[in-house]
């Protein structure tokens, strides 16, 4: 049994050191695949109105793929939650945020567990619009959309109802993937947190599952909506139907 805990903690120890250095490696064939995503907060989680198990949500920016296959698609939700929060001055030095990722949530229903960590972040950009998930999931399904003519006048009469939907379907996908990305302030090496004074990003690795821990000397903190995440993950698997 302790041989067992043992190579156990040594798999997962392995796969956890990928996750934060992933260009480290014993062997090139010893190193575990890992996948990364990028994605945004949906709703903003801080400090101070934080609870235990409190919920952290994302959406996903990019696709994950494996083997050619796309698991996670882009615009998937990615959920977390809260395992440990202190705000500076309540018996605590700083102010902590811990969190792990559970699992994905694809669009037609299927839920994927998940063994990844919050590898780094980036404060969204004031003002910016495209840095608001909210704003570019409506935007993304407003009507003028549909078959739109080079001064903007739509011509929704040109379509079938088959063509429509297929012709609205395909340029939401593209105006949100290009809104939500061209202000894109994560590459798939970054580390830490970005944008956010004072704030420091570590994980606890001893045993699963993986936490990411924001720590900062401020008052408080705050991951508002529209933050941008980047994850990094042992390579997911569907489970079920």
């Amino acid at each position: 049994m302790k041989l067992k805990k043992l190579l156990v903690s040594i798999a997962y120890g392995l796969i956890f050191l990928a996750l934060i250095a992933p260009e480290a490696t014993v062997s090139a064939n010893d190193q575990p695949s890992v996948s990364t995503v990028f994605a945004v907060v949906l709703k903003r989680l801080d400090t101070k109105n934080a609870s235990l198990n409190e919920e952290l949500t994302l959406r996903t920016i990019t696709d994950v793929i494996l083997d050619g296959v796309v698991v996670i698609p882009t615009g998937s939700k990615v959920v977390g939650h809260v395992v440990e929060f202190a705000t500076k001055g309540k018996e605590s030095q700083q102010s902590v945020l811990a969190i792990v990722i559970d699992k994905a949530m694809l669009e037609n229903g299927r839920e994927i567990p998940l063994q990844a960590i919050i590898a780094a972040v980036a404060a969204p950009e004031d003002g910016a619009l495209p840095s608001d998930p909210t704003y570019g999931m409506m935007h993304s399904n407003e009507p003028k959309m549909v078959g739109s003519g080079p001064n903007g006048a739509a011509r929704s009469g040109d379509l079938s109802a088959s063509s429509k939907a297929d012709s609205t379907a395909a340029v939401s996908t593209a105006r949100i993937n290009g809104e939500m990305r061209k202000g894109l302030l994560l590459n798939t090496d970054s580390n830490g947190a970005i944008g956010f004074s004072g704030l420091s990003l570590t994980w606890r690795l001893d045993s699963a599952p993986a936490v990411s821990v924001f720590s900062s000397k401020n008052k408080e903190i705050k991951l508002e909506a529209g933050t941008q995440v980047l994850l990094r993950m042992a390579p997911p698997r569907q489970v079920g139907n």
